[in-house]
């Protein structure tokens, strides 16, 4: 009881520095997106742990309210309040929906399939990535990572299970062209001519437009933003982190090649994000518009923002309560991965698959048509 009464001053004077440290963070956090990367890249840094962040200051207000310390309940609480927008937006609480009678509905996936590679089941003898997509009951299917359905780029290539696919989505897009973006459709598609390449020779984005029965239209801009472009031995820094000596090597070599790659990675995104935004801007607001793909960046970031302007809607935000997962390797669970869209849509849910033969999970968007026809 003595040892209590002695240690307990010295843990919340430990309590209130953290608990400010965690308040300044989460609001430099929450707002880092605002900040050109071009010109500061510590806020896009910061914003990607801004969902923790909001998660340990609830946290942190909960445990003042348990021992009624005041001022620092309140402190906490007002951070929350400054950062009620964007933790609107990284950390959700939207419900799915439901359609609307005799609405007209659509099932569409985006996912980084990684040239259908198995990470974690590399002795499974088919392809669980082609037949997800068979499987998957999907309207449209956009994929990233993806340059080709042949035996050289699919894993466990069999012409089988490709006539499967290809049976089951007569209609594709991206097929012939360099792009690693692709798109595959039950209903007759066709490019549009707003592919944007990178200065690494890769897609950056590609827009199709789908025509559904009813004269109905479908814009569909498929994302492949910049990557951090980190190898394996980079990615593991986190994930190495077991004591206080490796966390010191691993902040030597944050420090190094990995900050330098982080910072190319977010100016890069930034540019890519400007032109997307352009060629979103040419395309009439009345239009049913989605955008959707890898990001390489979390809601709330720079490239987030430009994107989404004052137009686009966040499909996850608007049908999901709390914070999502999109990549799943090297413990960088960063949810990457976005559904935004415009015009006479509505979101009525999406969802994060689980199948993990990618670095990333797909995102399963279900939507109506609102234009009465």
């Amino acid at each position: 009881m003595l040892a209590t009464k002695i240690l307990s001053p010295f843990l919340f004077l430990a309590m209130r520095i953290l608990s400010i440290i965690v308040y300044l963070a989460t609001i430099l956090a929450a707002f880092g997106g605002r900040m050109n990367p071009e010109y500061l890249t510590f806020p896009a840094l910061m914003s990607l742990v801004f969902p923790f962040l909001a998660i340990f200051t609830i946290v942190l207000v909960l445990f003042w309210g348990l021992f009624r310390k005041i001022m620092f309940c309140g402190l906490g609480i007002g951070t929350i309040i400054i950062c009620l927008t964007p933790m609107s937006v990284a950390t959700p609480w939207g419900t799915s929906k439901d359609a609307s009678e005799n609405a007209r509905t659509f099932k569409i996936i985006s996912w980084n399939v990684l040239h259908t590679e198995d990470l974690r089941q590399q002795d499974y003898p088919g392809n669980r990535a082609i037949e997800y997509m068979i499987e998957s009951g999907a309207d449209i299917i956009g994929l990233a990572e993806m340059l080709n359905f042949d035996k050289d780029e699919i894993h466990n290539y069999s012409k089988a299970l490709i006539d499967s696919l290809f049976h089951a989505y007569p209609y594709r897009a991206g097929i012939n062209n360099k792009s690693d973006i692709k798109l595959l459709s039950k209903y007759p598609v066709e490019s549009v001519e707003k592919t944007s390449f990178n200065d690494r020779g890769n897609c950056r984005y590609d827009f199709f437009k789908i025509n559904f029965p009813e004269d109905r239209e479908l814009i569909v801009a498929m994302v492949h933003l910049t990557s951090y472009n980190l190898s394996d031995e980079e990615r593991n820094v986190v994930t190495e982190i077991k004591s206080m000596e490796s966390a010191k090597t691993s902040m030597k070599e944050f420090k190094g090649s990995i900050r330098q790659k982080l910072r190319e990675a977010f100016r890069k995104r930034a540019e890519d994000a400007k032109f997307l935004r352009e060629d979103l801007d040419d395309i009439s607001p009345d239009t049913p518009l989605i955008v959707c793909g890898d990001f390489n960046d979390v809601p709330t970031s720079w490239t987030y923002n430009i994107i989404k302007g004052d137009d686009l809607r966040d499909a996850y935000a608007e049908t999901n309560f709390g914070p999502g997962i999109t990549y799943n390797l090297h413990a960088f669970y960063f949810h990457i991965d976005q559904m935004l869209y415009r015009g006479p849509l509505k979101a009525l849910d999406l969802t994060i698959g689980k199948i993990n033969s990618s670095d990333h999970y797909p995102l399963i968007g279900e939507f109506e048509f609102t234009n009465s026809e």
